[in-house]
């Protein structure tokens, strides 16, 4: 997710808030934020020193605090673009989609060549469900700038809700010559091999998620998956047991394991399992297991 640095690139007393910055640059939020507000015990309207706060407050995961410093900065310029970014950015973390769409409107209204905004809406539109909608706002996005790789994931992240498996491969397959070391991305490639009936592809994409990132619970879950429809039970339980260490409370990964276990004949852990998943809300759900066919049959 893009974060607006850019904003620091511009002019400044270098004197004052240098180490602020060079703080906030390396990554050291909490010590940034005093080196702004010395700033602003000078110079209250400092909108340099605001953007600085409000920067590392998102970096912290604290949201509502930082989009308070950017209504100070509206409130002293309204339209300052990087306050309605960063606003826009912290409503979307919170899940505020709607919220978040209005604001980077607004910001797109005077940055209307800002792919990072036309990025912005795409990934609340996704959020909300409107995926045909989204693809609209990353397509404009890479129309400014084919290189942007947010773009490129959240393009094929939309198509792969649409099931549209292939071409959503290739949206991933670009990113990936962006940013090789993207690792995230891997997880949603597995997923489209997965589906277009690339079992040994997929679970290769899954094992390299999980190289990157053993903790990826994700990756397990569809790992499991992978390997049920493969027909390759006793794998697949293991990796569904591996995602419900990383997250106790995985509904699915309970109902998958228990439909192993019955495929596998050991009624008493499959009941076991699919109770386990009734009692996390799970009461409705259908196996996404897709068997891999083999010479024309499936075998289940």
């Amino acid at each position: 997710m893009a974060f607006s640095f850019h904003f620091f690139y511009k002019k400044k007393d270098i004197r004052c808030q240098q180490p602020g910055e060079d703080l906030l640059f390396q990554g050291r939020f909490e010590e940034a934020i005093p080196c702004f507000e010395r700033v602003l015990d000078k110079n209250p309207g400092d909108l340099h020193a605001l953007s600085g706060i409000a920067l590392c407050l998102e970096h912290l995961g604290r949201y509502e605090e930082s989009i308070r410093v950017c209504d100070r900065i509206l409130g002293i310029d309204h339209r300052n673009s990087d306050a309605l970014f960063e606003k826009a950015l912290c409503l979307e973390k919170l899940g505020r989609w709607n919220e978040a769409i209005s604001w980077y409107r607004q910001d797109l209204a005077i940055s209307a060549e800002a792919p990072d905004v036309n990025v912005g809406i795409g990934r609340c539109l996704g959020r909300l469900g409107k995926h045909g909608e989204a693809i609209a706002w990353f397509d404009q996005a890479l129309a400014l700038n084919r290189s942007y790789l947010d773009a490129w994931v959240g393009r094929g992240d939309a198509l792969l809700h649409l099931k549209h498996w292939q071409d959503a491969l290739l949206c991933y397959e670009k990113a990936l010559e962006l940013d090789p070391q993207n690792t995230e991305i891997w997880v949603p490639v597995g997923i489209c091999e997965k589906q277009l009936g690339h079992f040994e592809q997929a679970i290769a994409c899954f094992d390299r998620a999980i190289d990157c990132n053993p903790r990826d619970s994700r990756a397990w879950f569809e790992k499991g998956l992978c390997l049920a429809g493969w027909r390759r039970n006793e794998e697949a339980v293991s990796a569904y047991e591996h995602a419900l260490t990383l997250d106790p409370r995985c509904g699915p990964a309970y109902y998958e394991k228990g439909y192993c276990f019955e495929i596998l004949g050991d009624e008493d852990r499959a009941a076991a399992n699919y109770e386990k998943a009734r009692s996390l809300g799970c009461s409705t759900y259908r196996s996404r297991v897709q068997y891999r066919i083999i010479d024309g049959y499936s075998f289940y």
